[in-house]
């Protein structure tokens, strides 16, 4: 009930939000979104799917009336994390979101409560949690894990991961034996068209 996000720096409008605020000025947008790890290996199960709920970044955008020389929002979290958002990007993506909600409910404490952002199409390590400030800037600077040396873009790249052969439910049909097979095929926001799994070497 105290929580109040401020978005200053290069705007005509800088606010003082409160999640109650967010939930009310925009008309919210909902997505399912499988998100990843990017330090996971083959297989991970650093990785999941969830029903993401917030407000476009491009109607905040709208609202805040950037200035000219604006580029970028820096994003400043509650453990320390911070990072880097084109207002470009913005621009060409309208599922860029302030989330909030996760399935109907606020987002989990380890999750980012009570806002978070979501970036399609990048891993977990661009999607800062537990966000306490935005300041729009003209200057670009390096997010917390990109100063750490890792990838500057993070963009999600094509898995797909055979984890179940049910062996014991196998079964016969005219004169076949079929088993079940079970994994995952993700893409980032790249759709995946087929999986061709291999049984013969």
């Amino acid at each position: 009930s105290t929580y109040q996000l401020p978005i200053t720096g290069l705007v005509d409008n800088p606010m003082m939000l409160r999640t109650d605020d967010i939930r009310e000025r925009w008309e919210p947008q909902s997505h399912y979104v499988t998100l990843s790890c990017i330090s996971g290996r083959l297989g991970t199960d650093l990785i999941s799917t969830t029903q993401w709920t917030g407000e476009s970044f491009q109607q905040i955008v709208a609202y805040l009336g950037v200035h000219d020389s604006a580029a970028y929002l820096y994003i400043t979290c509650g453990d320390g994390f911070y990072e880097t958002l084109p207002l470009s990007e913005i621009a060409a993506d309208e599922r860029i979101m302030l989330t909030y909600d996760w399935d109907g409910h606020p987002l989990p404490a380890d999750h980012g409560f009570p806002l978070r952002v979501w970036r399609p199409d990048r891993f977990g390590m661009k999607q800062p949690k537990w966000i306490k400030g935005i300041e729009v800037v003209e200057r670009f600077k390096p997010g917390y894990w990109v100063e750490w040396g890792w990838d500057a873009k993070a963009q999600v790249r094509t898995v797909s991961v055979v984890d179940t052969v049910a062996a014991d439910a196998a079964y016969e049909r005219d004169g076949q034996t079929f088993v079940p097979v079970g994994g995952i095929a993700f893409a980032g926001a790249r759709g995946i068209s087929k999986v061709e799994v291999r049984v013969d070497g």
